[in-house]
């Protein structure tokens, strides 16, 4: 019997899943829905998460999640008006004191950065 390369099938070979569509080998271990979201995942640290690049996230529902600044600044000034973004006015992108938090228009915000 001559052999393949590794990981190539002869022509008219069949693999040995095939036809067999929703098969469960081990149903005891497998991911069920719902299992680890929230406050139920091991990983679990409170509800925020940090982005590298970005602001801070908040836990808004399973597989939801919500701008930290936008959260604060809504909570306290209302909502954010069409065409505004929130501004941290020290630079501190996790300082998401309602005070430094600054709803400003995109054409503010590109001038603001140009001046860096």
């Amino acid at each position: 019997m001559k052999r393949n390369k590794l990981g190539q099938f002869r022509k008219g070979m069949k693999p040995w899943n095939k036809d067999k569509k929703g098969l469960r080998l081990s149903p005891d271990s497998e991911f069920k829905t719902g299992e680890y979201v929230g406050e139920k995942h091991p990983s679990w640290k409170g509800g925020v998460q940090i982005a590298k690049n970005d602001c801070a996230y908040l836990w808004d529902g399973a597989n939801k999640r919500k701008r930290r600044p936008k959260a604060v600044y809504e909570e306290h000034y209302g909502p954010v008006p069409d065409g505004h973004v929130i501004y941290h006015k020290d630079g501190n992108k996790y300082n998401d004191n309602p005070d430094n938090l600054e709803a400003i228009t995109r054409a503010e915000l590109l001038k603001r950065n140009m001046k860096g």
